[in-house]
C-alpha cells in the first residue's frame, strides 16, 4: 500500500453538529420544524443539496435551491463552531504520514468548506489532494473523484486504501475497485457498510492503524 483516501464528514471530523444547527437555521429561517441534531447522521452524506432534499423532502426543487444558499452563508459563519477530530485521528494520520504514505481527501461536503476544514484542523499533516464537491465531477458514489486524485498521487487503485463511514463510501470505492475500510466511530453502522461493500471494518482510529500494519506485514510476506 502506498496511499489512502479518507471522506471528511464522520471519518476525520466530526462535524454533525455544525451542519445539523445550520440546517436547523434554514429550516427556522423557512418556518419548517427544526430536526434534532442526531437524525442527521443519516441525512448527510451525499452533498449538501441532497441534504436540503433530505431535510424537506415535501418541499420543491426552487426551494431547496434557496434553502442551499442560506445554508451555506450561515454554515461559512459557524462551520468551525463544533467541529473537532475524532479521537485518535491525529495519531492515525502520523502513523499514516510517518509511513511514506500519500493521503488524500474526497468528499461530498462544498470543495470551499472541505479545504477550509482541512486548513482548520488537519494542517499539521501532509494531503497531497483535497476534494469536495467541484463543478464538472460527479459527486460519490461516482468514481470520478477518485480516478482523478490516483493521478495526482500517482498510484494505481490496488495500492491504495479508501477510508470511510457511510455507504456512499463504501459504494465509491468498490465503484474504482479500491479497498475499503468502513469505520464505525462516524454517522452509520456495521450492517449499512457491510451490505454495501466494505472489505474491512474498524471500532477505533487505533483498530485500523492495526489493520494496515497487518496488511503491510502479509504484502511484504507475499514477496
Amino acid at each position: 500500500m502506498k496511499a489512502v483516501i479518507f471522506d471528511l464528514d464522520g471519518t476525520l471530523l466530526d462535524t454533525l453538529k455544525d451542519i445539523a444547527l445550520s440546517v436547523n437555521h434554514v429550516l427556522q429561517s423557512l418556518g419548517r420544524e427544526e430536526i434534532p441534531i442526531d437524525k442527521y447522521r443519516y441525512l448527510v452524506g451525499e452533498g449538501a443539496l441532497a441534504l436540503m432534499k433530505n431535510a424537506m423532502p415535501d418541499a420543491d426543487e426552487s426551494l431547496h435551491v434557496k434553502a442551499l444558499e442560506l445554508f451555506e452563508k450561515h454554515y461559512a459563519l459557524q462551520f468551525d463552531k463544533n467541529t473537532k477530530m475524532y479521537e485518535g485521528i491525529s495519531k492515525m494520520l502520523t502513523f499514516f504520514s510517518a509511513r511514506g504514505y500519500k493521503m488524500a481527501v474526497l468528499s461530498n461536503k462544498p470543495d470551499s468548506f472541505t479545504k477550509k476544514c482541512v486548513l482548520k484542523y488537519l494542517r499539521n499533516w501532509k494531503f497531497d489532494a483535497v476534494f469536495g464537491v467541484r463543478q464538472g465531477v460527479p459527486k460519490k458514489p461516482h468514481p470520478q473523484g477518485v480516478y482523478g486524485i490516483l493521478e495526482i498521487l500517482g498510484v494505481e487503485p490496488e495500492n491504495c486504501l479508501y477510508v470511510g463511514d457511510t455507504s456512499i463510501d463504501m459504494i465509491t470505492a468498490k465503484s474504482a475497485n479500491i479497498p475499503s475500510i468502513g469505520v464505525l466511530w462516524g454517522f452509520r453502522d456495521k450492517e449499512e457498510l457491510l451490505a454495501h461493500g466494505a472489505k474491512y471494518i474498524v471500532k477505533t482510529p487505533n483498530e485500523l492503524i492495526k489493520l494496515v500494519a497487518t496488511i503491510e506485514h502479509i504484502q511484504k510476506e507475499s514477496f
